[in-house]
């Protein structure tokens, strides 16, 4: 009985880990962050309380009127970054400026 119950856990154990290397193409990102919802559109998302310290230009946190109105005209024109911010909840009068990156992505400055 004790070797059938230890030959049980043997095979599950064994079972499992074989499962392992069908989701080796996960990288370390994708599992803690999760699959990004599109390729190439990234937001970042403007806190009204921050420090010094934070990563973000001071043109993307006090755009000017402009840096706003191309976001907005931006938003109109794209369907793709439309359709990203309707899955993301966000709407698009919360939405302050549009970098492109260097390989092509867009960058989305919200608040």
């Amino acid at each position: 009985m004790l070797k059938s119950i230890s030959l049980a856990i043997v095979a599950a154990t064994l079972g499992l880990s074989a499962a392992v290397p069908a989701g080796a193409t996960e990288t370390l990102a994708t599992i803690l962050f999760g699959h990004p919802s599109e390729r190439g559109i990234a937001v970042v998302f403007l806190r009204s309380n921050y420090h010094d310290d934070d990563l973000v230009p001071g043109i993307y946190r006090h755009p000017s009127p402009e840096m706003r109105a191309r976001a907005q005209s931006e938003i109109a024109s794209n369907p793709v970054i439309r359709a990203s911010l309707e899955r993301r909840n966000i709407q698009p009068h919360n939405v302050v400026a549009i970098q492109t990156a260097l390989d092509g992505g867009k960058i989305i400055y919200a608040r």
